[in-house]
């Protein structure tokens, strides 16, 4: 059985395509489960219009805002496969096909996401600046050749959430994990993420199989970030606290997840040893330490979450800390 989760909130401009696109999928969905949450618009109307056997829709009786409205929704899937669906993309006609006969071939994959084309308001196709180090529209920091299936480390994830929700298909045993073990501290996206890469089953696909909608009222997602360049980035980084932000955000990750997952020591017993090498990489920093710094840069952990000029970095600023003690 296959199911897709939706969280409506205002989106009567492009709810009627986005469901459109799922009901006329080459491989059929079983059920959609829609959560609206106070919509203000027509967005309930355009649904219940569309309304077949194979959509469900359910009405807050009060605004839960996005992330327990999304865990609502997916409390209601009764599929072995859930797909998350926002409301204002347009999936490709082969978007399921695709992805269930991939992990239907690939029982240890427990969460998979599809990367995707960009369009604007007007469902134009949009551009950005591509890093060619990068994939999944620069939100994975690790190169990925076109076409290609490949297994997401968990440490990569601690560091940052790489994939959208909308990207997303899980088996039913993640949701079920996910719903004991939900918290509002993360993106439900992002948790869901966690969870799966844990259990060394949360998987990327690069092709593109749904367009993304860019506008002025995503929820969350990509955003148009400034970002400093040139002389004003390097002096932005080129700080301790700049340095040891990240790894202490990873620590408190990690922290979090303990908490929340006890499963988590039996899954990945070496969270431990990852959440040691944030706390050393931010004593040698804090404390100068350039030696220790230098051979911790051995430590493959190292490279999920600094990049060479990032690492570079890291020790010029030691090395600063260390002459001036």
């Amino acid at each position: 059985m296959i199911s897709v989760a939706i969280a409506t909130y205002n989106g009567q401009e492009f709810i009627k395509e986005q469901l459109l696109s799922i009901l006329n999928q080459t491989m059929p969905v079983d059920e959609i489960v829609i959560c609206d949450d106070q919509s203000s618009d027509d967005t309930v109307k355009i649904i219940q219009e569309l309304l077949c056997d194979k959509i469900y829709l359910y009405q807050n009786e009060k605004n839960l805002g996005y992330k327990l409205n999304f865990k609502k929704a997916l409390s209601y899937c009764k599929g072995d496969y859930i797909f998350l669906c926002d409301q204002d993309d347009i999936w490709k006609p082969n978007k399921v096909q695709t992805m269930i006969e991939i992990m239907q071939n690939h029982p240890e994959i427990k969460a998979l996401a599809s990367t995707y084309d960009l369009i604007d308001e007007l469902g134009n196709e949009k551009q950005i600046d591509i890093n060619r180090n990068y994939s999944n529209k620069n939100m994975y920091k690790c190169k990925v050749k076109d076409n290609a299936l490949v297994k997401v480390p968990f440490e990569r994830l601690v560091v940052e959430n790489s994939f959208q929700g909308c990207a997303l298909c899980v088996r039913q045993s993640i949701n079920d994990k996910f719903q004991r073990c939900y918290t509002e501290d993360f993106y439900h996206d992002w948790f869901i993420n966690l969870l799966a890469s844990e259990q060394n089953g949360m998987y990327f696909l690069n092709v593109p199989l749904f367009h993304y909608r860019i506008h002025s009222k995503n929820t969350i997602g990509l955003k148009g970030n400034v970002t400093l360049k040139g002389m004003d980035h390097l002096v932005s980084t080129n700080t301790v606290d700049a340095r040891t932000n990240t790894a202490k955000n990873c620590i408190q990750t990690l922290n979090e997840l303990e908490k929340l997952d006890n499963e988590l020591s039996l899954n990945y017993p070496t969270y431990t040893n990852y959440r040691e090498f944030f706390n050393k990489h931010i004593s040698y920093i804090e404390n100068g330490k350039v030696i220790q710094l230098i051979i911790q840069n051995l430590n493959p952990y190292y490279k999920y979450f600094k990049t060479i000029k990032g690492r570079l970095m890291d020790i010029i600023v030691t090395f600063k800390v260390f002459i001036n003690k």
